[in-house]
């Protein structure tokens, strides 16, 4: 398939059934990657466009092997650290066992085993059910190997107790792979009968790749089908309060969780736990459980006088608070004072450019991800890495690149 225009207008077309299919918005980004894998797979088809076009059907032997190459499987054990301490500290302790989680969109594994080893870490019986829209990412999670790259996030005790080196691959043991059950889903289908159940939902990373359409009838679903004391856990990026009114955001530490609206937490309480054992997330003793609370309010003078660094984590943590209840407007305020404070900390300008973009300012959202874009690359990656919320360099350049140019000409 040499001639450009009928590739275009293939991509084009793959692109909306891809949309109407799986939700994807497929951004600048993720076109050339797409643009690639429908000419190769177009090609070994044949190379006729509407003959491949017509056999790209749901379900088809040829819609999953595109989809295969196209869904990223970038993921590693134990990846945004902060959110597994938060759920085997704040909690598994709350949780009714047999503890059940779902990984929804489980890429290669890494995650689904992490939150096994945690429940294995934690002396709490339960189970995660791993599934994925790709059948290669399902079979290797099923598989429970991994290369030497692959086992990023890792303690050198974890995988000691919890891997077995054959060959020049590492195995996940059979105690930690009996707790993970594995099989394919689309999160635009119905929500499975057997997650139903689950307490416990962990779906990163997924939502910034649907429409808002799509990602509003994925969480309605979910907010329908499973119980009203469900805990979703997103990325730190993914804010949802503007596509579905079902969930709110309930801030453990400095991050947040978020959960039906009909299993609402009183705010400034903390739920009623047995005491727990201190526990050890990568490597380090743990401190007690601490309090959960729902939006609690944060006075607009603060008491005693704060320096810069004191101002911006005030700042950054109204605003947070503002877009979680959906004041944009005055997220977008706090976001601007935290990154004039900070205008070196790259997840400023990514929480003001995300707070414009729900504002419906998208020029002024595409500057503020344009500014992240040149604090990433400008930036010593030591004074990075403090910053940058559980995220990889390469993982937040892709998302802030796809971003800059939404909606552009």
């Amino acid at each position: 398939m040499n001639d450009d225009a009928t590739l275009d207008a293939l991509v084009d077309r793959v692109a909306e059934l891809l949309h109407l299919h799986i939700g994807l918005r497929c951004e600048s980004a993720l076109y050339s990657r797409l643009r690639r894998a429908v000419r190769d797979e177009a090609t070994a088809h044949g190379g006729d466009a509407q003959g491949y076009l017509a056999a790209l059907l749901p379900g088809s032997p040829v819609m999953q092997r595109l989809l295969n190459r196209i869904t990223v499987q970038e993921t590693a054990f134990f990846r945004h650290p902060e959110q597994f301490e938060i759920l085997a500290r704040d909690i598994l302790p709350t949780l009714r066992p047999p503890v059940q989680i779902w990984s929804a969109a489980c890429s290669n594994g890494q995650e689904p085993y992490s939150l096994a080893m945690l429940l294995d870490e934690s002396g709490v019986d339960g189970s995660v059910i791993a599934t994925d829209l790709s059948t290669s990412a399902v079979q290797r999670t099923a598989e429970a190997s991994y290369g030497p790259r692959e086992l990023t996030g890792l303690s050198s005790e974890r995988m000691a107790r919890y891997l077995t080196k054959k060959g020049t691959c590492w195995e996940v043991c059979r105690a930690i792979s009996d707790r993970v059950t594995v099989f394919r889903h689309n999160l635009l289908d119905p929500i499975p009968e057997r997650v139903k159940s689950c307490q416990v939902v962990f779906c990163r990373n997924v939502l910034i790749y649907f429409s808002p359409q799509h990602a509003k009838v994925f969480l309605d679903r979910l907010a329908d089908a499973m119980p009203r004391k469900v805990w979703l856990f997103l990325s730190s990026t993914e804010t949802i309060w503007q596509v579905s009114n079902r969930y709110e955001a309930v801030r453990i530490d400095e991050g947040f969780v978020h959960r039906n609206r009909e299993a609402h937490t009183p705010v400034a309480r903390s739920p009623v736990r047995p005491p727990a054992p201190a526990r050890t997330v990568q490597g380090h003793r743990q401190s007690s459980p601490r309090k959960i609370t729902a939006r609690t309010p944060v006075p607009e003078t603060p008491p005693v006088p704060l320096d810069h660094a004191e101002q911006a984590a005030l700042a950054a943590r109204v605003g947070q608070e503002a877009l979680s209840s959906g004041d944009c407007g005055s997220a977008v305020v706090e976001f601007r004072k935290w990154a004039y404070l900070t205008p070196d900390d790259v997840m400023a300008h990514v929480h003001l450019g995300l707070a414009l973009e729900a504002a419906g300012e998208r020029s002024s959202a595409r500057r503020a991800y344009s500014v992240a874009q040149r604090v990433l690359v400008t930036v010593d990656p030591a004074h990075l890495e403090g910053a940058m919320e559980g995220f990889a360099i390469d993982e937040l350049a892709r998302f802030l690149q796809g971003k800059k140019q939404e909606g552009e000409p």
